[in-house]
């Protein structure tokens, strides 16, 4: 592969949006497909090519990458109707998948592309949205070193730290430690939060307070942008959310916005169950978000 590199697209969600706008505006060609074709639109006026299906892609792509909401719309991408196994005359030769997955299922899907002669590369991102448009997310890469060094020009664009811990599935494990520090992080935050509010403390205040101290965080920083914001992120949802939770007042219109996290806190303490490591404080942490996420119902 080289710089001419023809490069595909699939998942343009709240993240993978960002990703592929990185991606077309550093130069690659870029072809995007996504199930509701009008996601694909703002990339389509950025210059990239809009495609029918992943079939369509795979005839047309070097590498595709995808960002999916998980396991079953990943098998739907790859196996599915016109989807990447389908197409008749496959140019595809990598598929680099930054979705969040268990490691059992990444292998699964390089075993399966591997018959069909593409590799895999699991290169599950974090930093969010912001980092996304900022190119600045941390991609957590597993597969063969070959194959990573081909498509590392292509990460770059939206992550400024590549870090290659091993073979297929290591990346996802490592997103799952990843999570757990991001999860108790988050949850530590809130119950300061919690203290300092009865004691006159408002939230800017603590997280200016700890600035440049040990308990300084990206979480922590985080939060204090978009409350200087007033904005509505991820993490200040989350840490609202858990904040309200331990003061016994519970907003309903939170507990639908709790499913990206649901499953990755599902998929992390599955992966400890497997391996019979106990979690305790993401434990306690997923049975509060569960009886939140209960309320939706």
């Amino acid at each position: 592969m080289n710089e001419m590199l023809s490069v595909g697209y699939i998942g343009l969600g709240d993240i993978g949006a960002p990703m592929a706008e990185r991606i077309i505006g550093t130069g690659w060609p870029l072809a995007v497909w996504n199930r509701t074709s009008t996601k694909m639109q703002p990339l389509i006026e950025a210059g990239a090519r809009a495609m029918s299906s992943p079939a369509a892609l795979a005839a047309e792509c070097d590498v595709i990458f995808t960002c999916l909401g998980g396991v079953s719309a990943m098998h739907d991408v790859l196996s599915g109707d016109k989807g990447i196994l389908s197409a008749e005359h496959r140019r595809v030769k990598i598929i680099v998948d930054n979705s969040t997955v268990p490691p059992a299922d990444a292998k699964a899907f390089s075993a399966k592309l591997a018959n069909a002669s593409i590799r895999f590369v699991d290169a599950p991102v974090s930093g969010g949205a912001i980092g996304a448009r900022a190119g600045t997310l941390a991609a957590m890469v597993g597969g063969d070193t070959a194959d990573i060094t081909q498509v590392e020009p292509i990460l770059k664009s939206f992550a400024s730290k590549i870090t290659h811990v091993g073979p297929v599935g290591s990346g996802q494990a490592m997103k799952a430690c990843n999570q757990v520090l991001n999860f108790g992080t988050i949850a530590a935050l809130a119950e300061a939060i919690t203290l300092g509010r009865h004691y006159g403390l408002a939230p800017a205040s603590v997280v200016e307070a700890v600035s440049g101290g040990f308990a300084e965080s990206n979480i922590s920083r985080e939060y204090g942008r978009s409350l200087a914001a007033d904005d509505i992120s991820p993490i200040r949802i989350m840490v609202s959310t858990l904040e309200d939770f331990y003061n016994a007042d519970i907003r309903r219109e939170m507990a639908g916005q709790l499913g990206i996290l649901m499953k990755d806190l599902s998929m992390a303490l599955d992966m400890a169950r497997d391996q019979g490591v106990p979690l305790p404080v993401i434990s306690h942490f997923d049975s509060i978000f569960r009886m939140i996420h209960h309320l939706k119902t």
